[in-house]
């Protein structure tokens, strides 16, 4: 894939802090723009930034800090219950309005991402072209979460900073629902990893892109394989604007 120079990043103001965010590619393209959204929780962008690559197929990627963690505001002091998952769905909807793109544009959660993800595609939102739940898992044992050693640089970057602020992680770290993953009604790809360490779940109707060398995070272990199959699945699903 070629090498995209057209980037930009900045902040969406949203109930008094900022959500940093950066895009890859062109949201004029005509072809439907790529939300990340990292796991954890309390994650950060770094570890996913692999997904840049899809932009060079013609479909702007948007990576995003959520709020609590890497470039967005830090809010160490806040309690518990302040972090939530409508928390953070809303800020996701107040991301795609900032950037113009709440009337076409498609997911890609990883782990806790697709969870959040999951959550967003069962409200049925208009825009909402096609969903990507990578790593979508049910529960964890002991093994590593990446085949690759030492880990990325990307990678050893998130979890740097998310020990050194665990606040999102250790306010929401356990199981959301999952129940209404039968409600999602747009086109839907479900990436797993062979050796991944987590129980997979599924959702029913969904493609699904099994990656045999790669635990947990297919799109560091496969990369060029783990983009192919992710810009092919959009092309098919999301039909340009003009």
């Amino acid at each position: 894939m070629e090498f995209i120079e057209q980037t930009r990043q900045g902040y969406a103001a949203f109930r008094g802090y900022q959500t940093w965010y950066h895009v890859t590619g062109n949201l004029d393209s005509g072809k439907t723009p790529l939300v990340i959204l990292h796991g954890g929780p309390g994650g950060t962008h770094d570890y996913l930034d692999a997904f840049k690559d899809v932009a060079a197929s013609g479909h702007a990627v948007i990576h995003y800090d959520q709020l609590g963690n890497g470039h967005s505001t830090h809010l160490p002091h806040q309690p518990d219950d302040f972090w939530t998952v409508e928390l953070f769905l809303d800020e996701l909807d107040n991301l795609l309005d900032h950037l113009h793109i709440s009337g076409h544009y498609a997911i890609l959660g990883h782990a806790w991402g697709a969870r959040l993800g999951s959550e967003h595609a069962t409200r049925q939102p208009e825009g909402l072209r096609a969903f990507i739940a990578a790593n979508l898992a049910a529960g964890f044992d002991d093994q590593p979460l990446c085949r690759i050693n030492p880990w990325p640089a990307e990678v050893a970057r998130t979890f740097a900073q998310m020990a050194a602020d665990p606040t999102v992680y250790n306010a929401l770290h356990g199981p959301i629902s999952n129940g209404r993953l039968t409600q999602i009604q747009v086109p839907t790809l479900m990436i797993c990893g062979r050796h991944d360490q987590a129980t997979p779940l599924e959702i029913k109707g969904a493609r699904r892109a099994l990656f045999e060398d790669s635990n947990h995070m297919p799109h560091v272990e496969e990369r060029q394989a783990c983009m192919g199959t992710v810009v092919k699945f959009l092309d098919e699903a999301c039909r340009p604007r003009f």
